[in-house]
């Protein structure tokens, strides 16, 4: 009997409650959880959360993104950076800001397998390694 992997749990998971509300989604929550234990395959719930996340976001049109700058980010800023997502992936994204001071200036964005690092210290660091080659 083949195995049932954590994509294909989640995928299951987010076609039965999509269009649950209430006691319902509850309910289906419950047996889900029930099948996931009956299967002896609890040990792989964080991979089902994540893989869920990922599969509820890209069906909903949304996107989580982290923002790292080196000091916090204006309305225009995020404005902007939420736009230039949204014409990146189609998506309505929603930012989680981070502050780290090291970076110097700029920001770096991270969302699902990307990073884009556009931080003073990864310019200066770049400039570096062209000045030294």
């Amino acid at each position: 009997m083949k195995k049932i992997t954590a994509r294909q749990y989640a995928a299951s998971l987010y076609e039965s409650i999509k269009d649950s509300k209430g006691e319902e989604l509850n309910q289906r929550i419950r047996n889900f959880l029930g099948l996931v234990k009956k299967k002896k395959n609890l040990k792989l719930l964080n991979k089902i959360f994540k893989n869920f996340v990922e599969i509820y976001q890209k069906e909903e049109g949304t996107l989580n993104a982290e923002v790292i700058s080196s000091r916090e980010l204006s309305g225009r800023v995020k404005t902007e950076v939420i736009a230039w997502l949204k014409n990146q992936t189609s998506r309505i994204a929603s930012l989680e800001e981070k502050i780290d001071e090291s970076i110097i200036g700029g920001i770096i964005i991270k969302f699902e397998d990307t990073i884009i690092d556009a931080s003073v210290k990864n310019n200066l660091k770049r400039l570096q390694r062209t000045l030294t080659e």
